[in-house]
């Protein structure tokens, strides 16, 4: 019994320990997909806001043909602040109510307050066809600050001070 020997008996205790680590673990989880799609969760400033903002409705539909997915969110503003940036995360499900993956869409528009936005989107992505439910909720909202730069447009003649002086010698440049 040499150093060769120790070695390998070692290895093979660090391997099956890494074995039955890993058995425990996607047997404690929901399959193999529960450790690639950990739990959600939602961002620390998103919590403050999700007593007053809402998800009414959502509806994700797939079409098997193109990978069309055709999707439609309505959010519900009652906080005293106007929101953007809303980011909504669906997990997706087949008709045996296994989990399919999840994708994520985010409204750029803002969302007064204490008003509510209807929101479609249609494009190609790379989700199952044999989705058949969603479950969306929100995972991260911005709130729409004021900016920093207001553009104050004038209509024509009403004395913006860039018309074109005449020839009483206040000359035409500025």
């Amino acid at each position: 019994m040499n150093g060769k020997f120790w070695g390998n008996v070692g290895l093979s205790v660090v391997l099956v320990g890494l074995l039955s680590f890993a058995y425990g673990k996607v047997s404690a989880s929901s399959g193999v997909q529960g450790l690639f799609l950990p739990e959600v969760k939602v961002s620390a400033s998103t919590e403050a806001l999700l007593h007053s903002v809402a998800l009414v409705r959502s509806e994700v539909k797939v079409h098997a043909d193109n990978l069309q997915v055709d999707s439609s969110f309505s959010i519900e503003n009652k906080s005293e602040q106007d929101i953007k940036n809303v980011a909504i995360l669906c997990t997706l499900f087949d008709s045996q109510n296994r989990e399919q993956g999840r994708d994520k869409w985010v409204v750029y528009d803002t969302v007064k307050s204490q008003g509510n936005g209807d929101f479609t989107f249609s494009d190609k992505r790379y989700i199952s066809d044999t989705v058949v439910r969603s479950d969306c909720q929100i995972v991260d909202i911005q709130v729409a600050k004021a900016p920093f730069i207001s553009v104050h447009r004038v209509a024509a003649g009403q004395g913006g001070g860039h018309e074109k002086q005449g020839a009483a010698g206040h000359g035409a440049q500025h």
